[in-house]
C-alpha cells in the first residue's frame, strides 16, 4: 500500500516542478526576445526595432526545447516506486493519468475500448492542446506494431459532424481535422504525425484512456 506521506511528497514535487516550468518558459520567451532586441537593435533607434522572424522562431524553438526537458523531468519526479498518482499502469501527464493499452490489453473496438474507459473512472482521450498531442506522440514513437490508437472522437450523432466525447466540436480547432470521412466511418483513430482518421467503429484496435489525477 502506498505511503500517504510519500504520495504527499510526490504531488508537491510534481505542483513545485509545474510552477518551475512554467516559469521558466515563460521567462524563456520573454529573456530571448530581450536579448535579440537588445543585441540587434541600432543603437540610436532601439524603441523602434522589432525582432525578425528568424530570431522569434529560433526563441520558440528554444522554449520548446526546454518545455520537452521539462516534460521528461516531471515524469521522472512522478515515478517513485513508493507511491504513485496514477494507477499501476498509467502514465501521469500534467494533471492527468493516461493509459495505453498497447501491450497490456487485448484491442477492442471502439465501443469496447471506451466502456472500459468508462469502468475506470475515465474517457478515452480528448485531446486539448498541441502539448498534449506532442505528449502522445512521444509515448506512441516508443511502441512499434500497431498502426493506430482509439481517441475519444465521433461524428456517430450527426454525419460529418466529429464531436469530441466531452462535447468539443473538433472545428473549433483550427490545427485538426479527420482525414477518410466517409458514411460508415464513424469513429477516429490517431496515427503518426498527429494525424486523425475516420474509422470503422467495428475495428479492433488499442486506445488511450485519460482521466483527473
Amino acid at each position: 500500500m502506498a505511503d500517504p506521506g510519500c504520495c504527499e511528497k510526490c504531488k508537491r514535487t510534481a505542483c513545485v516542478a509545474v510552477a518551475i516550468s512554467a516559469t521558466a518558459l515563460v521567462m524563456g520567451v520573454l529573456l530571448g526576445l530581450m536579448f535579440a532586441w537588445w543585441t540587434a537593435a541600432p543603437d540610436n533607434d532601439h524603441l523602434t526595432y522589432e525582432p525578425s522572424v528568424k530570431q522569434l522562431t529560433d526563441g520558440l524553438q528554444q522554449c520548446q526545447k526546454e518545455r520537452h526537458d521539462w516534460t521528461l523531468m516531471l515524469r521522472t519526479v512522478t515515478q517513485d516506486p513508493r507511491c504513485s498518482l496514477c494507477p499501476d499502469d498509467w502514465m501521469w501527464w500534467w494533471g492527468h493519468c493516461y493509459f495505453f493499452s498497447v501491450g497490456l490489453k487485448e484491442n477492442l473496438r471502439w465501443n469496447e475500448s471506451a466502456e472500459f474507459c468508462r469502468e475506470r473512472d475515465s474517457s478515452l482521450v480528448v485531446i486539448k492542446d498541441s502539448a498534449e498531442m506532442e505528449f502522445i506522440q512521444g509515448v506512441m514513437r516508443s511502441f512499434t506494431k500497431f498502426h493506430f490508437l482509439w481517441v475519444g472522437l465521433t461524428d456517430i450523432q450527426q454525419e460529418g459532424r466529429w464531436l469530441w466525447l466531452d462535447g468539443t466540436d473538433i472545428q473549433d480547432d483550427t490545427l485538426l481535422s479527420v482525414e477518410w470521412d466517409s458514411d460508415h466511418r464513424d469513429c477516429a483513430d490517431l496515427r503518426g504525425g498527429g494525424k486523425l482518421f475516420a474509422a470503422g467503429c467495428e475495428t479492433y484496435g488499442p486506445w488511450i484512456c485519460k482521466k483527473d489525477v
